[in-house]
């Protein structure tokens, strides 16, 4: 898939801005920048992910349960 320059360009923007990833500049070419992904925004986004897991398992076996028992 090919992505263009001006969107790239935003993708990374709102990934920094987000603070997922980190920004640094090149020292010897100032047009270069490199971008990290800071682990400790992963860490909470996993977490999150996980959290919003187990929240839906719950709902699901819940409405799974609900609708066994409508049908008795």
């Amino acid at each position: 898939m090919r992505i263009s320059f001006p969107a790239m360009s935003r993708h990374l923007r709102t990934l920094r801005r987000s603070g997922l990833v980190e920004e640094d500049r090149d020292d010897f070419d100032s047009r270069v920048r490199i971008y990290r992904l800071r682990p400790e925004a992963m860490m909470e986004l996993k977490t999150w992910l996980a959290e919003t897991d187990a929240l839906w398992s719950r709902q699901l076996t819940a409405l799974r349960a609900h609708l066994q028992k409508t049908r008795k």
